[in-house]
């Protein structure tokens, strides 16, 4: 038998040793940077969790914000809370600008130390000087007249109507520029609209929502526009006389021994004229015209009518200038009437409230043609009223919605109870 040396199989068994060990190393290694990769992207997928959840939270703050100033409040604050395992912290930043408050908003959320930030510019509640044209009966409920649109009359604003929409044919020349053009919003509350037979159809560029759920005008709050001309405007009673000019207003008012009296446009832009409790002169009418224009930002408030006697107009026309700020809000309880001592081709500038009256003009069936009613603004009321015939009588209705409106209506302009609307949304 032959001899084998003594001391090889240790060298063999050695190699070998190192060979496991080494192999065992680098499997150690491998599955030591397996786990830590999943660990690493458990970790990822816990925060980016987290991110969706402080998202989600933040979102939620600024709900919160949202219902906070839908509310009436529009003053800097915070507000925080806890949602789940995270919280948020809302700042609320109010600005007063140039006719209304600006209202920005920044809400963070916060889960595990994970934050998450989403933004709100320009939230505001909606005016009702959104509106071009706003009315719950025709005439009055007693009188079956229908009022028609007529070709050629474009709504840039939102327009609802209780009562079927009319389109007229008369007047008609070319299709498609007389049309009847409707460039926003519009709803009605009856289920068809009606036309005549000869007339081209209406241009709904965004819609119409037929029998639509009926509106109020319960949020024109008379008590809040006296509670705001009584702390930083300015309160009348009796019949009251007002011809704007520029930043000033000629003001005629017996009760206050007033005749022609210079006083300037109040700080808070409003004036409020109360039905006086006793005494000759009571009723709260306005009569005012504004030839000169307005070069300020104004709301009348009527406790009764408000009368239109000459021009009223901007001192600086938003439609040639486009950095005019100028801006007239007529609110009155019932109607706002263009009298026969207004001119022909009247303008009228200004956006108008009536709440349980209308708009019309006096006299509107009698006489002859008196040319163009150009309202620049914008109309809402409870009865919408005559301004004109087909026959040639009154004025032709030469209605332009101001755009600005929707952004910056007059002076602590009355607005709707369940809506808001903001310039910019980041998250």
């Amino acid at each position: 038998m032959k001899a084998i040396p003594i001391g090889s199989n240790s060298k063999r068994s050695g190699s070998t040793l190192i060979v496991v060990m080494g192999m065992t190393l680098l499997g150690t290694l491998a599955a030591s940077s397996i786990i830590s990769s999943v660990m690493a992207r458990l970790t990822q997928g816990d925060k980016q969790v987290c991110l969706e959840q402080a998202f989600y939270i933040a979102s939620a703050g600024a709900e919160r914000a949202a219902t906070y100033v839908a509310a009436g409040n529009e003053t800097t604050t915070t507000l925080n809370g806890t949602l789940g395992t995270g919280s948020y912290a809302t700042v609320i930043t109010c600005t007063q600008g140039s006719g209304e408050t600006q209202v920005d908003v920044a809400s963070v959320g916060t889960v595990k130390g994970v934050t998450h930030t989403v933004t709100m510019q320009g939230l505001r509640r909606v005016s009702w000087a959104r509106y071009a044209l706003w009315y719950g009966y025709e005439m009055d409920t007693s009188n079956s007249t229908k009022l028609w649109i007529v070709p050629g009359e474009r709504f840039d604003g939102r327009v609802y109507s209780k009562p079927q929409l009319h389109f007229h044919a008369t007047g008609l020349t070319t299709v498609p520029d007389n049309q009847v053009r409707f460039l926003d919003k519009v709803w009605s509350n009856a289920a068809t609209i009606e036309k005549q037979t000869t007339a081209v159809n209406p241009v709904f560029e965004q819609g119409i929502t037929l029998s639509a759920p009926i509106e109020t005008m319960a949020s024109v709050d008379f008590s809040a526009l006296l509670t705001s001309a009584t702390t930083a405007g300015l309160v009348l009673q009796g019949g009251t006389t007002i011809e704007i000019d520029n930043t000033n207003m000629k003001i005629t008012n017996t009760r206050q021994g007033w005749t022609n009296k210079v006083v300037a446009i109040p700080a808070n832009g409003t004036v409020y004229v109360k039905t006086a409790a006793s005494g000759s002169d009571v009723t709260g009418n306005i009569n005012v015209s504004g030839p000169n224009g307005l070069g300020s930002r104004l709301t009348l408030v009527s406790d009764n009518d408000i009368n239109i006697v000459n021009h009223v107009r901007y001192k600086n026309n938003p439609q040639t200038d486009s950095t005019s700020t100028d801006a007239l809000g007529l609110i009155a309880k019932h109607d706002v009437v263009i009298q026969t001592s207004a001119p022909h081709d009247v303008d009228v500038y200004a956006h108008i409230i009536c709440q349980t009256g209308g708009f019309g003009v006096l006299n509107y069936n009698t006489g002859s043609d008196r040319g163009n009613l150009n309202v620049f603004g914008g109309l809402v009321n409870n009865i919408r009223k005559a301004v004109g015939t087909t026959s040639g009588t009154g004025y032709k209705k030469n209605y332009i919605f101001d755009r600005r409106f929707a952004r910056t209506p007059p002076p602590n302009y009355p607005v709707l109870t369940d809506e808001l609307e903001w310039t910019r949304w980041d998250g």
